[in-house]
């Protein structure tokens, strides 16, 4: 054998591409997850921030959460001092957007549960008690944006 014939060397050759193309596409994907990743927790820490911020809307005054219109989407702004709502869109380090809903809370009258509004079970809406809805949005490189939801019932704690 005196060397290497041309057949070889092209197979060598396109063995080592496809291994190169391969390693590259792998660490490519493992890139896009791990950013899809911290999105996911960054989203999750501003839904919790938001609800946490609704609360001290709350502690400064019931009427300050109750005078919010049911169904409509607030957005969140700290003032320097304290939050409040707005309902001019605020975008929160270039990528999300995060919204506050309020919503009635209906109890059953039997048992003072909470109950959804469309229960057949008779109910009346408790005026002390509002649902929550915090929403965090971002877009993504994908065409489908990303939402985080957090929910949580806040009472008329203070009067």
């Amino acid at each position: 054998m005196r060397g290497f014939s041309l057949v070889e060397i092209l197979v060598a050759v396109a063995v080592l591409l496809v291994s190169f193309v391969s390693v590259l596409t792998a660490f490519q994907v493992a890139t896009r997850q791990g950013r899809a990743s911290v999105l996911e927790v960054q989203a999750a820490a501003l839904a919790e921030e938001g609800v946490e911020a609704v609360t001290t809307i709350r502690d400064a005054g019931w009427a300050n959460l109750s005078s919010l219109a049911v169904g409509t989407p607030y957005d969140l702004i700290f003032t320097g001092t304290q939050w409040a709502t707005t309902l001019s869109p605020q975008t929160i380090d270039g990528s999300f957007r995060r919204s506050v809903t309020v919503g009635e809370v209906y109890r059953r009258n039997s048992d003072k549960d909470i109950v959804v509004a469309d229960s057949p079970d008779p109910k009346a809406i408790d005026t002390g008690t509002k649902k929550i809805t915090v929403r965090v949005a971002w877009a993504t490189s994908t065409p489908n944006a990303r939402e985080r939801v957090m929910e949580a019932y806040l009472t008329n704690l203070f009067e």
